[in-house]
Order: structure tokens, then C-alpha cells, then sequence
């Protein structure tokens, strides 16, 4: 299984229904608890959901994502109320940054997408390259019982949504159980319809 990261298809859906305004300021207690040590970034900042919580708050926060998709989305979000950061597109077992950060935070689980050990591995070694001399490394992780809410092996899904440009997305998806349960994998096929005829199809793992 190699790493997915999130296609362009993918990306304009992933704010559809996500709130994570809780999440963030959670994240914002933390940082506070912490002696708010600057500067700060969010690796795996996606669409920039939480970049946007932080910079309403007044606090300034860099971003970085593998996928130039998301990151595109999180730079229009971040135009659109007149805010800044810096976004890097680069893969986090890749990160190579301009300056070294006093905090850096992965909220929502999303470390569990580098479910492979030399991914994860070199991720943590790159992240302590990138963080200054007594930095934070601040995430949350999915505990082993949580993954019994995920839907069973071999469970199919479907989703439907409609899009502001009149498009229609239609989404199936298959789970996977691997690994004893380690690694929940769900197969994605994303057709995008507008005016009734296919105008994309995108796989995400």
C-alpha cells in the first residue's frame, strides 16, 4: 500500500459537513498552555479549516499538505477574510522548511494516514529537524477502541452532493480492515456529473 494523498476531486469535498471550529480551539488552549511559543505551523493543514480558527484568533500560523489541491482551497479560504500564512506544498516525510517553528500540531487523527512505519518514521524525524531546540510537537491519535466505529470489512458507502457550480458528485466507497484492524482503509470512487454527463472520476485510498 503506498501513500494517497488528496486529488483535486477529493479536495473540493472535504469541507462539506466538517466543523472543526471545537478542534481547533482546543488546539489553541494547548498552544496557550504551552507558553504560546511562536512561531507555529500545522503540518497536514489541508484546506486550511484550522488555520483559519487560528488567524481569526489573532494568532499567526503557517500551513503545509501534500496535496497542491487542498492547499489551493486553503489559500482562496485565507484570501477571502483577508488573512496570511505561509503554505508549503511538500510531503511531510519530505518537509523541508525555510525556518525551524517553536510549535508544531497535527489535530483530527491525521497522522494516522502515514500508517506505513518508514513513512511515519522518517515524518517524526523531519518534523524534529524542522522545530527548534525545546519545540512542541503537539497531535491527537485515533485510541485502538475508537476504531470499532468505523463501518465493517467489506461495507460499502455512498454519498451525494451538489455543488454551488451545479455540478453533482456522486461518492462510493468500500472498507477494508487490514493488519488485525491496524490500518482501516476505505477505497474512494469519486464521478463528478454536471448536467447529467460524467465529467471526471478520481480513486482515493
Amino acid at each position: 500500500m503506498k501513500q494517497s494523498y488528496y486529488g483535486e476531486r477529493c479536495a473540493q469535498g472535504y469541507d462539506i459537513g466538517t466543523d472543526v471550529t471545537e478542534m481547533a480551539e482546543a488546539y489553541i488552549l494547548e498552544w496557550r498552555r504551552l507558553g504560546q511559543p511562536m512561531p507555529l505551523m500545522e503540518p497536514m493543514c489541508g484546506t486550511g479549516l484550522n488555520l483559519e480558527v487560528f488567524q481569526k484568533a489573532g494568532i499567526p500560523c503557517d500551513g503545509l499538505d501534500a496535496s497542491k489541491y487542498m492547499l489551493a482551497i486553503c489559500r482562496r479560504r485565507l484570501e477571502t477574510y483577508g488573512l496570511k500564512s505561509k503554505v508549503y506544498v511538500q510531503k511531510l516525510e519530505e518537509m523541508n522548511l525555510a525556518q525551524q517553528y517553536s510549535m508544531m500540531f497535527i489535530p483530527g487523527g491525521s497522522l494516522g494516514h502515514l500508517y506505513e512505519f518508514p513513512f511515519l518514521e522518517e515524518a517524526v524525524k523531519r518534523i524534529y529537524e524542522n522545530l527548534k531546540t525545546g519545540g512542541w510537537f503537539v497531535f491527537d491519535v485515533r485510541p485502538p477502541a475508537y476504531m470499532m466505529q468505523f463501518p465493517k470489512d467489506g461495507e460499502v458507502e455512498f454519498d451525494l452532493d451538489t455543488y454551488d457550480d451545479g455540478a453533482t458528485v456522486f461518492t462510493t466507497g468500500i472498507w477494508q480492515h487490514l493488519e488485525n484492524d491496524r490500518v482501516i482503509r476505505k477505497w474512494n470512487k469519486i464521478e463528478r456529473f454536471v448536467d447529467d454527463l460524467l465529467t471526471g472520476t478520481e480513486v482515493f485510498d
